[in-house]
């Protein structure tokens, strides 16, 4: 049988599944970096979500970490979470709007965490543990976000080109002249960000990169030259790898799409079906974006509550250059929604994050197969095999998997892997057809569908799906048995 390699791929919903449906849902490609090895690509399952703590009932709306500490703002507390003892401990009040928070601190300089949250300013003492706030601030409208860089706090004031700073090492000290304020291009500013030693200040269809002068009257001024004609389309739409800068970007003529940056070098890497997605959303404003490293791969998640019904989120593999989607299932509906993790640290116990719908912390583990308890089914909706209206008959395909991965009991002790066909264009769809991967041990079976009838390629769907809670990894790809039809149409 010839092997397909295509199989291994990412995402790419096309605005006409004529042309492309395919679907990489709670699965991410992953290439092999031997160049000795014969087999190079992977279909791997996305981490699951392991119950690490039970804090409030509230959402989270923000997490982070530094030094061996670790704080999030669940509902309408900031807690400290003590990651060894499994604890949380309250810190202060930031009033619950619904919206994410923004975080920055100046550490040693001036042991305070700064948090926006509900349109203000707070200081948790970090030698203390005291809590203050609202700051007051010079600022008339409400603040955005928060960011630090050089001893100098900055905040972003809501619908307007002001960003303030702060005295130095000092977040509850705010002059009434001590902002700086654009002019080279009229939008309002939308988002903050620091990358190494450069201010990106988001406006809606533009973004200035500033940086320190020295100056101590203005020390913050703009390169010369440096307005990029990209801006942000709302104050939690981006996120940094601590080179590159990725954010869900927009201009004057209102196309959406996502995009990185060094240097202010932008480069666009959304592809055009996740552009139509977005240019569907109804709304882009409330956009997420976290970033997390795992095994060599810094992966962007952007969720998108408005891309439909249920929300997409979408997640680019800086390594792979491809995206996968990532989704919770809904089996009484049939619907994926958008993932539910919000907020993420990289601590010493690994990668912990948030919930948007609840305060559970959780532990984001590729070990882990269930998300918080509950079923994560994963999707690969391959390509076309052929653009060519050749007539074949599917005598057989093999899908490359791991195999034996069966629990010792309960759902996934004899894991199944299904498979449903399309033949005109991903339009409608077969009834499923089971394959083993195996109970534990069975490292000799294969998971195999025969005769599955006569298709015409250009128009062949093959879409696999799996819902044990098992080892999921899929590859090199599926070895496909062809019989070729009388001819083309």
């Amino acid at each position: 049988m010839a092997l397909w390699n295509q199989f291994i791929g990412g995402t790419y919903q096309s605005r006409s599944p004529t042309l492309d449906a395919e679907s990489c849902m709670n699965l991410m490609p992953v290439t092999i970096e031997s160049a000795t090895n014969s087999k190079k690509a992977m279909l791997l399952g996305t981490p699951g979500l392991k119950p690490f703590l039970s804090v409030a009932t509230s959402p989270c709306r923000g997490m982070f970490s530094e030094d061996g500490r670790t704080w999030a703002v669940i509902g309408s507390l900031l807690y400290e979470l003590d990651l060894t003892a499994k604890t949380a401990t309250s810190r202060g009040t930031i009033p619950n709007d619904g919206n994410p928070v923004s975080f920055a601190s100046n550490g040693r300089g001036g042991e305070q965490l700064a948090i926006v949250g509900d349109g203000d300013l707070y200081l948790l003492d970090l030698e203390t543990n005291g809590f203050t706030g609202p700051i007051t601030t010079p600022n008339t409208n409400a603040a955005v976000c928060t960011a630090f860089l050089d001893g100098y706090f900055f905040l972003l004031e809501a619908d307007t080109v002001r960003v303030w700073f702060s005295a130095l090492e000092d977040g509850s000290s705010w002059d009434a002249l001590d902002y700086w304020a654009r002019s080279e291009t009229s939008d309002n500013y939308t988002g903050l960000a620091v990358v190494k030693d450069r201010i990106w200040a988001f406006g809606s269809a533009t973004t200035d990169i500033l940086y320190n002068s020295g100056n101590a009257d203005t020390p913050f001024v703009p390169y010369p030259g440096a307005v990029l004609f990209e801006g942000l389309v709302g104050p939690w739409a981006w996120a940094t790898d601590g080179k590159a800068l990725f954010w869900c970007a927009q201009n004057a003529s209102g196309r959406a799409r996502f995009v990185s940056a060094v240097e202010g070098n932008i480069q666009a890497i959304s592809t055009d079906a996740i552009d139509f997605a977005l240019a569907k959303a109804t709304n882009l404003q409330d956009v997420e974006t976290l970033s997390y490293w795992s095994e060599g791969h810094q992966f962007i998640v952007w969720t998108v509550p408005c891309a439909s019904d249920c929300g997409v989120t979408f997640v680019w593999d800086t390594k792979e250059s491809l995206w996968h989607t990532r989704g919770e299932w809904d089996a009484v509906l049939g619907v994926f929604y958008r993932w539910r993790v919000r907020g993420i640290a990289s601590t010493a116990q690994g990668l912990i994050c948030g919930d948007y719908a609840s305060g559970d912390v959780y532990q984001l583990d590729l070990d882990t197969f269930t998300s918080n308890g509950s079923m994560i089914r994963r999707v690969r909706r391959a390509p076309y095999v052929s653009g060519e209206a050749q007539i074949a008959f599917i005598d057989q395909i093999e899908l490359g998997a791991q195999v034996g991965v069966g629990l010792s009991d309960g759902q996934g002790s004899a894991p199944t892997v299904l498979a449903r066909v399309s033949r005109d264009n991903a339009m409608t769809w077969s009834p499923t057809v089971s394959a083993a991967l195996g109970a534990i041990g069975e490292y000799g079976t294969r998971a195999i569908w025969r005769r599955l009838g006569r298709v015409r390629l250009d128009r062949f769907c093959l879409e696999v799906s799996i819902t044990d809670p098992v080892r999921v990894v899929f590859g090199p790809g599926l070895q496909l048995r062809l019989t070729q039809g009388n001819g083309q149409l």
